[in-house]
This record gives structure tokens, C-alpha cells and sequence, in this order.
């Protein structure tokens, strides 16, 4: 009889494989990387009362150079989001900016998230490709950004969302 904890354990080294190699690969590892990319990224949203904007880098590395570059299954984001009262109307209280980040294989969304700040924030992360259901994961081919205002009210229902144009960058 075949144990069902070994598939588990072997999914568990693999996502731990995974993740070493991913902050080993965009940390730098132990020297730098010739196919390392990176491109700055920046997403605005203004509407009646308030602007915001958000604005860094997103960075990949490729293992192999090009002609025939590995898939690229992280993208580190830094940056930062800010939310501005930029005109003399009162805009709603409790006004959050929200910076969404998606990334994408094909149409598949394989990894989102979401910044917020009713002021200013710095942030770091890093987009990265689930592994289940296939141990082989899919290439990120692109990443949009865009920025949204809601307003913070009791749980579950957030306030009314607006958002400005979505930014593309190709991987």
C-alpha cells in the first residue's frame, strides 16, 4: 500500500524548492545575473475629489539568455502608492488607494495583489506562479498595474471603487 502522505511531501520540497530558487534568483544570488531585466512601472487614477498614483520597478531574471530565455516565474514589484486630496470639494471619508497588481499567463490571472494606503506606502513583493495543480509552473508573460480609490466600511461590503487605466508590461 502506497502511503498518501508521500505525494504531499513531495509537493511540499517542490513549493519549498520553488521559493528558495525564486528569492535566490531575484535577490542575486551569489553573483549578478546578465539576464536580469527590469522596467519602471507607473498607474494614476484622478476622479471628483482625489488623485492617486503609484510608481517602482518590476524586476525578472531569465536563466538562460536570450535566444531561447527560461519562463520567467517571478516578478519582484517595489514601490510605492500614494493618495492625494488634489482639489477643494471634500472627498468621502475614509478614502483608501489601492494599487492592484496582476500577472498573467495568456488571459489566466496566476497571481494578483493589492496595495493600500490612505496616505503614502513603500512596499515589496514578489508576483510569483502557483505550482499546483502542475509541478511544471506557467510563464508570467505580463503584469498590469492599476490604482483604485474605495472608501473603508464595515466588513462585508466595501464602499463604491473607481479606478483609472490599466497599465500593461510585457515580461
Amino acid at each position: 500500500m502506497k502511503s498518501p502522505l508521500l505525494p504531499r511531501l513531495g509537493r511540499a520540497v517542490a513549493a519549498s524548492f520553488a521559493v528558495a530558487a525564486t528569492t535566490l534568483t531575484l535577490t542575486g544570488g551569489a553573483g549578478a545575473d546578465p539576464a536580469a531585466a527590469s522596467v519602471a512601472f507607473k498607474a494614476e487614477h484622478t476622479d471628483r475629489c482625489l488623485s492617486s498614483h503609484t510608481a517602482g520597478q518590476l524586476a525578472w531574471r531569465n536563466a538562460q539568455p536570450d535566444p531561447s530565455p527560461s519562463p520567467v516565474t517571478a516578478v519582484k514589484v517595489t514601490g510605492e502608492v500614494a493618495l492625494r486630496d488634489t482639489t477643494p470639494c471634500a472627498p468621502p471619508t475614509r478614502t483608501v488607494a489601492v494599487a492592484v497588481f496582476t500577472a498573467y499567463h495568456g488571459r489566466t490571472v496566476v497571481d494578483t495583489e493589492r496595495q493600500s494606503t490612505t496616505g503614502a506606502s513603500k512596499f515589496e513583493f514578489v508576483l510569483t506562479v502557483p505550482l499546483v495543480p502542475t509541478p511544471t509552473p506557467v510563464p508570467i508573460d505580463r503584469v498590469t498595474v492599476q490604482v483604485c480609490h474605495t472608501a473603508i466600511t464595515p466588513v462585508p461590503e466595501p464602499g463604491p471603487l473607481t479606478c483609472g487605466d490599466i497599465s500593461t508590461y510585457l515580461i
